[in-house]
This record gives structure tokens, sequence and C-alpha cells, in this order.
């Protein structure tokens, strides 16, 4: 059964392929265009807790090459936390339960005395493998990471929906923000990945009436947990 972030995501892009709308010419941004939320209690509190050791990091799905990186001794707990299921020799396959994604991938294993330096540190914080090139923004960012001394309790932004906004066009436009949440420090492990974080709707009448929808853009990513 899917969350209901997945179900969201799923209506998205399904609303928005109908639409026309897509992530080339400039469709899909990572830049918030929307009214910023301010950070709930929950996430100010806990922003000096987000996991971004090297030897936290034990494992990293890269969706675009199709494979997991992840030192020996974690390969196993690894793939439980991507509940990935075997389907051929070193194949897997897993359907990511926050997105819905559907990813096919091997494993490569290395051993922990050389998985720091496998690692490097992106000017954005981000860490990604030493052979990679550091994304620019999260759409682009293939890795799908999974931390242990970790847990899905950072809560960055609380569901909510902003004010409808007229435009000179008589048209109108609001955002939808899902409820969204990044890995913490804990005493388990937690699986963090890109996914939709803010969505603006856009209508062809004012105030935002329903009855025409032209439509359907996720405005917002980040790397999100399933809580």
């Amino acid at each position: 059964m899917m969350n209901a972030q997945s179900r969201i995501f799923r209506s998205v892009v399904v609303i928005a392929t109908a639409l026309g709308f897509g992530a080339g010419c400039g469709g899909t941004v990572d830049e918030q265009l929307e009214p910023a939320q301010e950070l709930d209690s929950v996430a100010q509190e806990a922003v000096a807790e987000e996991p971004r050791k090297f030897e936290d990091l034990i494992a990293g799905l890269d969706r675009d090459a199709a494979v997991l990186h992840t030192i020996d001794s974690e390969q196993d707990i690894s793939l439980r936390q991507l509940q990935a299921v075997k389907i051929g020799e070193n194949k897997y396959e897993m359907k990511d339960a926050l997105t819905g994604d559907v990813t096919r991938f091997a494993v490569q294993v290395y051993p922990i005395t050389v998985w720091p330096s496998l690692l490097k540190r992106c000017s954005n914080g981000q860490i990604v493998f030493s052979w990679q090139t550091c994304p620019t923004r999260i759409v682009t960012d293939p890795l799908t990471r999974v931390w242990k001394n970790s847990s899905c309790n950072w809560r960055v932004q609380a569901a909510s929906t902003s004010a409808c906004t007229n435009t000179s066009s008589g048209g109108s436009y609001r955002y939808q923000y899902l409820e969204a949440w990044k890995c913490g420090v804990g005493t388990g492990y937690c699986v963090e990945r890109r996914a939709v974080r803010t969505i603006r709707y856009d209508y062809d009448l004012a105030a935002c009436n329903p009855a025409i929808i032209t439509g359907v853009t996720p405005t917002a990513y980040d790397f999100l947990c399933l809580r």
C-alpha cells in the first residue's frame, strides 16, 4: 500500500503528464519558488542532529548506474532497509516506499577499511562517491542513501496549503506543502532519497476554481525519508 506522499507524487506525475508538464525545458526546478515556510519547532530542535558523518553512511544506491555500493558487512541490512527483492544472480529490485519508483540494481561491496576513501563531501554538505560529480540541484542527485545511527525523526515541513493567488491573466495558483521528514540522529537505520516536497497547482479561473486545472508541477525537492 502506498503512503500519502507516494500517492500524491504519483497523482502529480499522471496529471502533469496529461497536461504536458514535465522536467524538460525548464519544468521541474529545485529552487523553492513559493513563499518560504518557517521551520517548525521540531525541525529547529533537530537541525543539529542531521547525520552527515562518513562513518554513518553505509550504502548508496546509484539509481542512474543501477548499482548499490555498500560496505561488505552492511550488505544484508542495506538490502533490508531498501526492501529489495533478489530477482537473479546479483540482481535486485526495489520499489521505493516513499516515491513509488521501481529500481533494478546490482550490488558492489567494499571492505570497511577502504569505504571512507570512496566518499567525498560536496560544498552543499551532501556526501557522494569520489567518482561522481557533485550535483548542483537536488533533482539531479542520483543517490538513495542508507544511514546508520539514524532514524526518520527530523520534520522539515508540515502539511499545509498556501493562500490562493490570482494572476493578471485571470487565472490563479496555490501551493501544496507535503509533510516532509529527513534522517536525524537515532539508534537504527534510515533511508533518504530525493522526493517532492512542494507542488504548485495552476488554475484557468480566478480564486483557484478547480473546474479547470491547467498545471500540476513539483516546485521543490528535498532529501527525504519515510516516517
